[in-house]
């Protein structure tokens, strides 16, 4: 919420006002961004359509009017009637009971991790680590299609290396994850698949052996895949209803093989058994519902639909990462629990490490490292300048150091997608190499 807002009913809206806040969460709605200006009478209609209330920010807002004089006065706010409140709770109480039951998510008061290590300095580890994982990882499935065979002593070690990078820094895997999206041959994705399922998992506390079990499970989930025509898997959104049930397939040939290797412990093989199930039944192969489906399961199915919508094969298709979150809410139980749903967005942020992003200076930045405390208040790269020409001095801005009160403090205003402005992943990865120099330099020198 901007700090100079003021609260405005819906029908004292105008062109050219900045909306800094709905009455309701923004993810709730289909609006991509935290904040935006009313451009026509298109935009009054569909906010009218959706809010009593908004909040406007004054410092942004293009008009000269008094907004006290626009304010709503609380006093007005229409009441609940008790027979209102009794049906909706009544309602509430009904559509609960109707659901699947659910898993009961606890995540731990006191952290288990911290982070422990610079961003700059689990970067340069984690990138040469993820080319390592990479190479493996695409052996692992040659191997299963020549000899049905896995290395598991080598899966086995860079699952566990990829935790400990995760645990001590989860934003450098994060940053590799985004950098690598274009990539769309089976053993990156899974390997992105397992990146979102550590770091959500640090996130929930999980021990460090159930994210050594759950990295393992996202890496091997795939291996089924092997053993499937490659023209399917190339054909795998526009499946017909023969092809599909081949298609669903590769969940057995994953747990035989597995079995067959007798080396995967039975919470390893669950997983893999289970991940494409969901929390409504409409998943497979087994059309679990709710708990019945494993918690790690449901982790592991979670951040690998949350990877496939990412990184779509048709990239015309993939989301960014704050529309992503907003077609992720709008599955709370159906596709997979409210509540997982919910701790996965708060784990990850609505501007994700390594997300491009628009500030009010109308500035390009990427996103380097989330701000545990204030999630909207990243620390940033400025790669465009405000005419969206490349800079000549790279600089990083910590958006939680500004006086939140001065009104040219930096803030982001809008997500944009990879390739924007002809950014690419290659120039990012070189900046940020550049820049880690720098700031190495001035640390050592301040």
């Amino acid at each position: 919420m901007a700090v100079n807002s003021k609260k405005i009913p819906i029908n004292n809206l105008l062109k050219g006002m900045y909306v800094s806040r709905l009455d309701r969460p923004w993810i709730e709605t289909s609006y991509p961004i935290e904040g935006f200006y009313i451009q026509n009478d298109e935009d009054i209609r569909k906010l009218s359509s959706l809010c009593k209330y908004i909040y406007i920010d004054v410092d942004l807002t293009r008009l000269r009017v008094d907004p006290q004089k626009l304010q709503l006065n609380d006093n007005h706010t229409p009441q609940f009637t008790v027979e209102s409140v009794k049906e909706k709770i009544s309602e509430h109480i009904k559509a609960k009971s109707d659901g699947p039951s659910k898993t009961r998510i606890r995540r731990s008061s006191k952290l288990l991790y911290t982070e422990r290590v610079a961003f700059e300095k689990e970067f340069k580890t984690a990138n040469k680590l993820y080319q390592t994982i990479s190479h493996t990882a695409e052996e692992v499935l040659q191997n299963v299609e020549s000899s049905g065979q896995i290395d598991i002593t080598k899966v086995n070690q860079i699952a566990s290396d990829m935790v400990d990078s995760i645990i001590r820094n989860p934003d450098a895997f994060l940053w590799l994850s985004r950098l690598k999206a274009k990539d769309t041959h089976t053993h990156n994705r899974s390997i992105r698949a397992t990146i979102w399922g550590i770091a959500f998992g640090r996130y929930l506390s999980l021990s460090k052996k159930e994210l050594d079990e759950l990295s393992i499970a996202l890496l091997v989930s795939n291996i089924g895949k092997a053993r499937l025509p490659r023209e399917l898997l190339e054909k795998a959104d526009k499946l017909n209803s023969v092809e599909r049930s081949v298609y669903q397939k590769h969940i057995s040939y994953s747990v035989k093989l597995l079995r067959q290797m007798g080396s995967f412990s039975a919470t390893i093989v669950n997983t893999v058994a289970s991940y494409c199930e969901r929390f409504d039944g409409s998943g497979y192969p087994r059309k679990l519902l709710g708990n019945k489906i494993a918690f790690s399961a449901q982790i592991a199915g979670l951040v690998s639909y949350y990877e496939k919508i990412t990184n779509h094969r048709d990239s015309n298709k993939s989301l960014d990462a704050t529309r992503a979150m907003e077609h992720l809410y709008k599955l709370r139980d159906t596709k997979f629990q409210s509540e997982l749903i919910e701790e996965f967005i708060q784990s990850i942020g609505i501007y994700p490490a390594g997300s491009l992003i628009e500030l009010n200076s109308r500035e390009i930045a990427v996103i380097i490292e989330q701000n545990a405390a204030h999630r909207l208040l990243p620390k940033v790269l400025i790669l465009r300048d405000a005419d969206k020409n490349p800079v000549n001095t790279f600089k990083i801005l910590d958006l939680s150091g500004f006086d939140s009160t001065d009104k040219h403090c930096p803030k982001i205003i809008n997500s944009i997608a990879l390739g924007s402005y002809n950014i690419d992943s290659s120039e990012i990865l070189d900046t940020i190499i550049k820049t880690d120099k720098s700031w190495l330099l001035k640390r050592l020198f301040s």
